[in-house]
């Protein structure tokens, strides 16, 4: 015995069918003001009589394609379905549209007339009509096309257009900030991507409602990606069976995120093992540094100007990797083309030039830089980028004296500086400090340094102590912003501030001693990252 299928509980309405895409290509043509009228049910017709069996709320599709141009075919099919209190006519693959008389008519019945186009009337029919009386087998039809279509694709725009395709509505891959990184470049409101799928009536920057669901990249980790579809008015029918849709979606674009990245993470380290030989961290001859990096497309060829950015707060190796490319055509948009080699805590590069630039250029490309850096960082109170631009040099040679500059100009950016937004300096600008920084980076201050901080690096082995003491000072010993870039509560900042005064026995209300102590944590700063790079 097979059991009767029962209608919804919230009847669907012409609108909401529109808006769910079963009609095909459908579009009102009169009586609009009938849009929201409910439908009990779905009949298929090929002829217009008044013989035509209508039941109260039923929509009437009609095969339109044998009608002859301004018949009253249309007329007498309006009639029957105003007479039967249908719901409204849909009129497929007519040879030619309404006319106006037959428009008027709608209009003066309050009857919805809908012209639409479709490869398959009957499938059409069948769709609606499934959708109407069985959602839950719609749903399930949705969901099989999906799973199969699954097997088809294996890159994230493809899945994107996957999911667009089954529920007739555009998908993108949004970051935090709410801008698209893969889809159409549709405006996202940031607020609200959160930790849950959800439909929120304020998904779109201009208040559209929408689906959205978060991308696990990696158990454990916070979202980072949010999969997401605007919704138009009376798409309330596809809402709940889309955010399952995007769920599953969510789950393969995760899996190719994590494949992207660690392919990502592999040529990254190979680029910055090459960086490293480049700055003399290794034993390769300089023949062999050369043909290596023409295999990575890099060159130093002409005059080469190099840059080093370190990056503060709320950052890791995972957010350099994902804002490379951005920050690379960032670059070339300001007008530096070259090599970008990712670090874990920012950038190094250089742009080459085969005439010597004039020392009155030293300032712009330190602007460009700085123009970059300040449209890349979108969240400029938790991230802080403090940058150094090199003096231009020749070959090999001048690659490698322009980074070790380029490194010690940005270590000088962030002396004092503001920790937010992006310092930039030139090496060039910095006078009096570029003949302290020999004493600076001297071996007897690197040994001052290291005997200076063994009291406290002997209770602090995660190095908790000493990073909380480094954003500490480089904050102008601000506790509510340093709590803010570590990610902690203020009094923790000043629990382990205190800790560190007694330890060393050092008065931070002192600016002479905040200031030797400044220079002591980037000095160990420093040494720590050559002998990390050694290794």
């Amino acid at each position: 015995m097979i059991e009767a299928v029962s209608a919804p509980s919230k009847p669907l309405t012409i609108k909401q069918l529109i808006a769910a895409g079963v009609l095909g290509d459908c579009k009102v043509v009169a009586g609009g003001e009938g849009i929201n009228r409910k439908v009990s049910d779905i009949a298929v017709t090929d002829r217009c009589d008044e013989t035509i069996p209508v039941s109260p709320d039923q929509l009437i599709i009609l095969d339109g394609s044998a009608l002859r141009p301004n018949s009253y075919a249309l007329d007498i099919g309006l009639r029957a379905v105003r007479d039967g209190e249908g719901a409204g006519l849909v009129v497929v693959n007519a040879a030619s549209p309404a006319g106006l008389a037959t428009r008027r008519l709608a209009e003066r019945f309050q009857t919805v007339l809908l012209e639409s186009n479709a490869p398959d009337l009957l499938a059409m029919a069948a769709s609606a009509r499934e959708l109407l009386l069985q959602p839950a087998l719609h749903q399930a039809t949705m969901m099989q096309k999906m799973l199969r279509g699954m097997a088809r694709v294996s890159t994230v725009e493809d899945t994107l257009a996957l999911v667009g395709q089954i529920l007739g509505r555009p998908c993108s891959l949004v970051e935090a900030s709410g801008a698209a990184v893969a889809g159409p470049d549709d405006a996202v409101n940031p607020d609200v991507l959160g930790d849950h799928s959800v439909i929120h009536p304020d998904t779109g920057a201009s208040g559209e409602p929408g689906m959205v669901c978060p991308v696990i990249v990696v158990p454990g980790e916070p979202a980072r990606f949010w999969l997401v579809c605007i919704l138009c008015d009376g798409d309330d029918a596809i809402s709940g069976t889309g955010l399952d849709l995007l769920g599953v979606a969510s789950w393969a674009v995760g899996s190719y995120l994590v494949r992207d990245r660690l392919s990502g993470e592999r040529d990254a380290r190979h680029r910055l093992a090459l960086l490293n030989e480049v700055v003399g961290g290794g034993e390769l001859p300089d023949e062999t540094i050369l043909a290596q990096m023409a295999t990575f497309g890099w060159s130093a060829t002409g005059w080469v100007t190099a840059f080093h950015v370190q990056l503060l707060g709320q950052v890791d190796a995972a957010w350099v990797l994902v804002k490379t490319d951005a920050f690379s055509d960032l670059l070339q948009s300001a007008g530096l083309e070259g090599p970008l080699i990712e670090r874990t805590d920012g950038w190094s590069g250089w742009v080459c030039l085969p005439e010597e630039p004039a020392v009155t250029s030293y300032p712009k490309i330190a602007r460009q830089l700085r123009g970059a850096l300040t449209e890349l960082i979108d969240s400029p109170e938790t991230i802080a980028a403090h940058a150094g631009v090199g003096r231009p040099a020749q070959g090999l040679p001048g690659l490698r004296s322009s980074l070790a500059e380029a490194r010690q100009a940005a270590a000088l950016a962030g002396a004092g500086a503001p920790n937010r937004g992006a310092t930039v300096r030139h090496i060039d600008e910095l006078g009096i400090q570029r003949i302290m920084l020999g004493w600076y980076g001297s071996a007897d201050f690197s040994r001052v340094a290291d005997a200076f901080l063994e009291p406290l690096r002997a209770i602090d082995a995660d190095g908790t102590l000493l990073r909380t003491l480094e954003v500490y000072l480089d904050c102008q010993s601000s506790a509510t912003n340093a709590a803010a870039l570590l990610g902690v509560h203020r009094n923790t900042v000043m629990n382990r501030i205190d800790r560190v005064a007694s330890t060393l026995e050092v008065n931070l209300f002192d600016p002479e001693q905040r200031l030797a102590l400044q220079l002591v944590v980037r000095m160990h700063k420093l040494d720590h990252d050559d002998h990390s790079r050694a290794l």
